[in-house]
């Protein structure tokens, strides 16, 4: 995990060559598959959020699943999920459940507080 979480700390897609299988399955189907579409993710986040963390509250590891629950924050200076740039802070959790394959992260599935995003960028009423 400490690849994938420095991929979004640093801004750094690089890291996910260290912790990613090459065919990484995204759940999101605009996403491409394999590591240059996670690469691509970890670009478009970083630019859209400035100091942007994905800090790691617990894990769980139980045969080939890796559950971490994280805290993402940062502060929207680019548009996120098409709400524009609004220079609001925010913070929110997610789940994220990896498949773990030949020793790599392979594939995952998350929820992320999307309502409590939207509601902290300014796209809904508090």
């Amino acid at each position: 995990m400490d690849h994938f979480l420095a991929a979004y700390n640093e801004g750094d897609p690089r890291h996910l060559d260290h912790c990613l299988h090459p065919d990484y399955r995204h759940p999101n189907p605009a996403v491409e598959r394999g590591i240059e579409g996670m690469r691509a993710a970890v670009r478009r986040w970083s630019a859209a959020v400035e100091d942007l963390r994905l800090t790691l509250d617990d894990l769980i590891v139980e045969g080939d699943k890796v559950v971490a629950r994280m805290t993402f924050s940062g502060r929207q200076v680019g548009t996120v999920m098409g709400i524009p740039p609004s220079g609001r802070r925010f913070s929110v959790g997610l789940i994220d459940i990896f498949l773990v394959e030949e020793g790599l992260l392979a594939q995952h599935w998350d929820q992320m507080d999307l309502l409590g995003l939207h509601r902290q960028l300014g796209a809904l009423p508090a």
